[in-house]
Order: C-alpha cells, then structure tokens, then sequence
C-alpha cells in the first residue's frame, strides 16, 4: 500500500518532466523556517540569554536558551530547555506558551584568604505565555512567566527578538 502511495505521488512529477524542470529551476533556496535564533531580555535565563529553537511539529518546537554573567565576583550561569507551543496563530501574529527546566549555578570567590569561597547549583520550572509577531526572517516575542524554585515563585516577563536563518 504504501509503494502505491509513493508512485501515485512522484507519477505526475514523471509525467511532464517540463513542469518538474521548471519547478527546480524557479524555487530560490529560502529560509529555513524551523530554526530561530534569538536574544532575550529579561526572559527565562535571567536578565539576558540567547537561545535557540528547532521546530519539531506544526506548532511545537524545542528550544535552549542561556547566559552568563560576572558580577562582583560571582559568576551566575543559566540554561534553560523548553518547550515551545503555538496553539493559535492567524497570519503573523500567534500566542504561545512555553514549558521548560532552570538550572542555575553560581560561583561565588573567595573575599578573604583561607576561604575557599562558594558554589551552588539549583534546579526550577518555569511556564510562559506570550505573544509573537513575524515577519520573513525576524520574530518579535512578549512573555509573561512564572518561575518556580526552592527560594518560591515569582512572576517575570521578557522581550524577545530572533532571526530565522
């Protein structure tokens, strides 16, 4: 059955052999629309991140986003796996929802001789829902989202903006 399928689909394309010509010829190589890339500020790696994402399905894909920053001796790195859905979307607007882990980790120097200093690692969730605008290669994101951890939850919301090579 499936053999049947597949020659019932490439027998047109074989049949008028000009048609397939001109359909290789006049197709330009386009962007790859399951893949973004972007910056985030004040999103779901802390003040800042940059991410990436891989569509999977129609409306869902899967997406990392990370940062590092050094501040006063402390290094605060972040990375976040998700899960990105778009359950509405009408032309170049969509709502999405976002499910993902935070790992955190920090690397505090020591300020005093004999102390070796600190680090820690941490574990979260966080869940988002936004709204996206795009154009051919570049998406605009607004989200609200809540993080969960061992310190509790608290609301944040981050602007996005990314590219789609």
């Amino acid at each position: 059955m499936g053999a049947i399928l597949v020659l019932a689909a490439v027998a047109p394309a074989a049949a008028d052999p000009e048609a397939s010509v001109t359909a290789s010829v006049s197709s330009a190589p386009a962007a790859d629309p399951t893949q973004l890339v972007y910056v985030e500020v004040l999103g779901k790696a802390g003040a800042y991140g940059v991410g990436y994402e891989h569509v999977i399905a129609p409306r869902i894909a899967l997406g990392v986003e990370g940062s590092y920053t050094r501040l006063r001796g402390q290094d605060l790195a972040a990375a976040v796996p998700y899960v990105h859905v778009t359950p509405l979307r009408r032309g170049a607007n969509a709502l999405f929802g976002e499910l993902g882990v935070a790992l955190g980790y920090s690397k505090l120097e020591s300020a005093v001789p004999r102390w070796m200093g600190s680090t820690s690692s941490s574990i979260g969730g966080v869940a988002a829902v936004g709204y996206e605008r795009s154009w051919k290669h570049v998406v605009l994101r607004g989200a609200v989202s809540m993080l969960a951890g061992k310190g509790g939850m608290a609301p944040w919301a981050g602007l996005a903006i990314g590219v789609k090579p």
